[in-house]
């Protein structure tokens, strides 16, 4: 299947609207603080973000402005301060099933094989379910990412594309309601990455787009290509959400096509300015 084959399965009759829809996920006056050198540092202060069901989100902004803070307490790996994250109607008191999360590193077992690694989640998190039907599940995962030939494979012997793919396959395994994606591209290669982002969005697709995907991410154009809307963070310490941006555009997106579409270039040149505002070549000595 070609990429544009995929983004036409992925788009099918999806327009491009952006209403937030029944709530999925709600940060609510969230501020984040840590004991630091005798002092406290405020990583993030008062964020409010709602965010729907099925909805793609992604947070950009420099680094040390809060993101992966952020997406932290929505996982439950970081207790706020202040306020309180609500994920499917409960207040997050810790990690929990609904919430499955895929880093930059990939964090796979070393000396567990592909299968290993990914049924070990599955029997850990299922445990209501059968043997038969997690290892139906694992090889049901396996091959929508194209990896079921690879199964008995070290993640050694994987290429980084191919290992992202393991740990993708791996988060939707235990089917959680809300995927969180910390920069989980951000290693690889432009031509791996925009494959990765078509495989992502086809599971969504496969999963009839009821998924909730919150992604942190430095790349304006991965935001826009993949997201419903992106959430600006300003820099920190104490960083808050300096505006978000909806991202209007009909689905498929062809990712040839779209950035010559008026409406890519003025969200992109939007996310740029917002980036980059506070800098000039004249600050530059």
């Amino acid at each position: 299947m070609t990429n544009n084959t995929a983004e036409v399965l992925i788009g099918k009759a999806d327009a491009a609207t952006n209403n937030i829809g029944t709530p999925c996920i709600e940060v609510k006056n969230v501020t984040v603080s840590f004991p630091s050198k005798g002092s406290v540092y405020t990583a993030v202060k008062d964020i409010d973000l709602t965010i729907g069901k099925g909805e793609i989100i992604s947070l950009i902004g420099h680094s040390g402005c809060g993101k992966s803070t952020l997406m932290n307490t929505i996982s439950g790996m970081v207790k706020p301060t202040q306020g309180e994250v609500i994920a499917n109607g409960k207040v997050v008191q810790g990690p929990g099933a609904d919430r499955g999360i895929v880093f930059q590193n990939y964090s796979l077992l070393p000396w567990m094989s592909v299968y290993q690694n990914i049924f070990q989640a599955v029997d850990s998190v299922l445990k209501d379910k059968s043997r038969e039907e997690k290892i139906a599940l694992v090889d049901q995962n396996l091959k929508m990412v194209n990896l079921y030939e690879h199964k008995d494979k070290l993640p050694g012997h994987l290429s980084g594309g191919m290992k992202q793919r393991v740990a993708i396959a791996r988060a939707f395994a235990i089917n959680p309601s809300i995927l969180l994606l910390d920069e989980p591209f951000g290693a690889l290669d432009a031509l791996t990455k925009g494959s990765m982002q078509i495989e992502l969005l086809k599971l969504w697709n496969l999963d009839n787009r009821s998924k909730t995907i919150v992604m942190v991410t430095h790349d304006i154009e991965e935001a826009i290509f993949l997201s419903h809307r992106v959430v600006v963070m300003n820099n920190g310490p104490a960083a808050t959400i300096r505006e978000i941006v909806d991202i209007p555009l009909d689905r498929p997106r062809n990712k040839k096509d779209i950035v010559h579409d008026p409406k890519y270039i003025e969200i992109h040149d939007k996310l740029l300015g917002l980036l980059l505002d506070k800098f000039s070549i004249d600050d530059i000595h």
